[in-house]
Order: structure tokens, then C-alpha cells, then sequence
């Protein structure tokens, strides 16, 4: 099950059955860490780096071992809510942080194996709550979790223990079980938009929070990138005045892909564009921009191994992926629905690529599909734009803060909007006099 814990300092809770043992244990095992200066007393105040500006501030993260296991110990500005839970396939430890910021300049990962961690990373995962996820080298769990208080200072000391195998699988599948019943069965109706109301495009910057996504020669980060152009597009629109256009998230949070999904349904979008930026280490030469649309069977082994890479963002941001389930009924009910959809996603797919090649800046091969999780919504046509590679140094320039952004925004922006007002409209007349007897 999913654990909600508030503890007080030095208040030993019992978790999952293990006997709770005396405050010395957790002051030998703070051991591990460094020791805590008088300097490190005072309050993080606007030291912590989360944009929300959030009251607790993380300001150390230790990933050490104890002979045991492993143990997590975060040294905290004070008390906090924390949430853990275990995921399986793979298998991942998560503790997530309401209301917690991670505090400017400490590490965010490491990936020295210590005990069963294999490797751990940490930031935001949505609005006003960070996150971080452990992997496991072996079938592991929290024992507990629980606060200690040095020299002015809170620690949140949580030892992490190896488990049975079958203990892992039966932890995680009630952990799973609960998740969903939170959630519920519902995924959301649908909201169709008034008939007069203006056509919304829901743009999509991937990543985001916890997941950096790809990086550049230089440490540019993917999720940057992506937002800082997705915000573009945004303004540009907005400036058109003929489209309405929302986003999936608008600062550094994560959202998981079958949310985004849901809310440009549940938003009643007309079009969904996500945005990414890829990473080739080996091929810095490669350059250029892609347009995917949906495929059951990708076109290329490069498609493929994209489509890969970015369904594994609710994997890295520690989301258990959704049950890839089929509709049933709703496969005969909206056959034609998803017919029409692909074929608007395949038209605007195209349009989108002459922004690009107004600038120069479409891969040699541009149009490719795949099998990604973000492009499944069987009614609102969807694309995902690669907007470039970060490891190529002329992708990197005019992907950065620069008037050429600016430029292609609004001339990719030009482009979804009039194929929403004129090309779509065009292509429905003409499917359906086609289909009429």
C-alpha cells in the first residue's frame, strides 16, 4: 500500500511490520553522513532552488550503506509529509515530498551502486511536490521512516532493507492496487467544445521535473529546451488571436504521459502537439527536425528506438506505466473516429514539417511514425515534434534563446493554426462525400 507519514522528530514509526528500534540506531546510522555545522542551522530560506517557492527545503541527500542494506537520509529545513511507495518492472523505491524544494547546487543523482540501490535521482514531480526514486539492484523496501534532529537540523532517515522476492511482488501489487482505487476507473469524460467556441490546441512539452530527458554537449537539458519553445508557440498563437491553446505543463514539473493524454481529451482539443529534442553522442553531425505520428509498427529502427526512449519518462519519473488495455466495444464504436483522426494527424504532421523546412532545419528523413504512448488519443489528432538533437552545435543555437526560435515559433504556430481553420474543415468535407452513397 501507499504510505502517508508525519512524523515528529525523533518518533519511531512502525512500517510494514518491522519492529521499531531505539533513537540511537538512527544517530549511529547519521554517522554515515557528514557532520552538520553550525552553519547549516539556519533556514534555506530562498536557497531552495523549486520555483514555488516551497516551505521545506532538502538540502543534503545521502545514499549510504549500512551493512544492512542501504539507507536514505536527507537533511531537511524541518518536518515534512512523506509518501513512499515500491514499484515492480522494474523495480523502484519512491518517496515523494509535498511541499519540499531541493536546495540550489546539491547533486540530484548518482549512480554508485550501494547496496541494492543501483541508482537514484531526485527533483520536482509535480506542482508543489518533489520526488525521488531509487532503483534496485535487488528486491528491496523502506523499513521506516523517521526523524532525527542534529544540531539545529532535521534528518529524515529511512534504512533500506533487502527483501524476499515474493514479499517485493506482493508489496508492490498492493501498492498498485491502492494507487489505482485513489485514482479510480474513471480516465475522465470527454468535454466536446461549443460549437462556436475556438479550436484548442493542447501543446505538450515533454519531460519535465524529475526528468531531464535527453542533454546537450554543454548540460542543456532537454525539458528546458522543449519549454522554452513549447512557450514560444504558446505566445505566438496567442498573438494570432484565431486559436485558443493550453499546455500540459508550463514550468518544471513532471506529468505523466497517460495524464497528458487526458487532458487534451478531458480539455476537448482539437490537435496535441508534443515537443521533445533528441541526443545522438556518437552522430553530432545529425541534425534536423522529425514529425511522428501514430503507428502500431514503427517505420524506421531510429523511430523505434524514439519511441522507446520517451515512453520510458514514467519509468525514470518513478510512475508505474498504465495497463496498455484495449477498448472492446470501442473499437468498432470508434473505428471511423480514429480513421479520421490519423488521417488529420498524418496532414498536420506535413504541415508542421514546412515550418521547418522554411528554416532549414528538417532531418533528412522527416516524417516517421511509432508507437508512442502520448500520440494515443483515438479523437484528437496528435504529433510529436523532435525538434532537433542537442548534441549537434547548430540545433543547439537556434534552439536556444535566440530571434531564430522566435521565428520558426511563430511560423510552426502559423501553421498548426491554419490547418485547424482551413485544411481540416477541407478534409472532413471530403471524407464524408466520399463515404456518402
Amino acid at each position: 500500500m501507499s504510505h502517508t507519514l508525519d512524523v515528529a522528530p525523533r518518533k519511531m514509526r512502525n512500517e510494514r511490520g518491522f519492529s521499531v528500534v531505539g533513537a540511537a540506531f538512527f544517530l549511529a546510522f547519521c554517522a554515515f553522513c557528514a557532520p552538520l555545522g553550525a552553519q547549516e542551522t539556519k533556514p534555506a530560506g530562498a536557497a531552495a532552488n523549486a520555483p514555488q517557492d516551497l516551505a521545506v527545503a532538502v538540502r543534503a541527500i545521502h545514499v549510504v550503506e549500512d551493512g544492512e542494506g542501504a539507507g536514505l537520509v536527507l537533511d531537511l529545513s524541518r518536518e515534512v509529509t512523506v509518501r513512499t511507495e515500491i514499484l515492480n518492472d522494474p523495480p523502484r523505491l519512491v518517496i515523494d515530498l509535498p511541499g519540499a524544494g531541493f536546495a540550489a547546487g546539491i547533486p540530484l543523482s548518482g549512480n554508485k551502486s550501494i547496496g541494492p540501490v543501483s541508482a537514484w535521482r531526485a527533483g520536482m514531480f509535480m506542482l508543489g511536490q518533489s520526488r525521488l526514486v531509487l532503483d534496485l539492484a535487488q528486491p528491496a523496501m523502506i523499513e521506516r521512516t523517521d526523524f532525527v534532529r542534529q544540531n539545529g537540523t532535521v534528518r529524515l532517515v529511512m534504512p533500506i532493507r533487502k527483501v524476499a522476492q515474493g514479499r517485493f511482488d506482493e508489496l508492490a501489487a498492493a501498492d498498485r492496487k491502492a494507487r489505482l482505487a485513489a485514482r479510480g476507473a474513471d480516465a475522465g469524460p470527454v468535454n466536446p467544445r461549443a460549437a462556436n467556441a475556438k479550436p484548442l490546441i493542447m501543446l505538450d512539452p515533454g519531460h519535465g521535473g524529475i526528468d531531464s530527458g535527453a542533454l546537450g554537449a554543454k548540460g542543456e537539458q532537454e525539458k528546458d529546451i522543449v519549454l522554452a519553445t513549447a512557450l514560444a508557440v504558446k505566445a505566438a498563437l496567442e498573438a494570432d488571436g484565431r486559436i485558443e491553446v493550453a499546455m500540459t505543463r508550463e514550468g518544471d514539473t513532471f506529468v505523466p504521459l497517460g495524464e497528458r493524454v487526458r487532458m487534451a481529451r478531458s480539455r476537448g482539443a482539437a490537435l496535441f502537439v508534443s515537443l521533445h529534442a533528441d541526443s545522438l553522442r556518437a552522430e553530432r553531425d545529425v541534425r534536423g527536425a522529425s514529425i511522428y505520428t501514430l503507428a502500431d509498427r514503427a517505420s524506421d529502427s531510429l523511430a523505434a528506438q524514439a519511441a522507446e526512449k520517451e515512453n520510458r519518462a514514467d519509468e525514470a519519473a518513478g510512475v508505474d506505466a498504465e495497463d496498455e488495455t484495449r477498448e472492446g466495444v470501442e473499437d468498432i464504436l470508434f473505428d471511423l473516429a480514429r480513421r479520421e483522426t490519423r488521417l488529420f494527424s498524418h496532414v498536420v504532421a506535413q504541415e508542421a514539417a514546412g515550418a521547418f523546412r522554411k528554416h532549414n532545419r528538417l532531418h533528412k528523413t522527416p516524417m516517421r511514425a511509432a508507437k508512442f504512448r502520448v500520440l494515443k488519443a483515438p479523437d484528437v489528432p496528435s504529433i510529436l515534434i523532435e525538434l532537433g538533437y542537442l548534441t549537434n552545435s547548430e540545433d543547439i543555437k537556434i534552439l536556444g534563446d535566440t530571434p531564430e526560435r522566435a521565428a520558426l515559433a511563430k511560423d510552426l504556430a502559423g501553421q498548426l493554426a491554419d490547418f485547424l481553420l482551413t485544411k481540416r474543415h477541407a478534409i472532413s468535407a471530403g471524407a464524408a462525400a466520399t463515404a456518402s452513397p
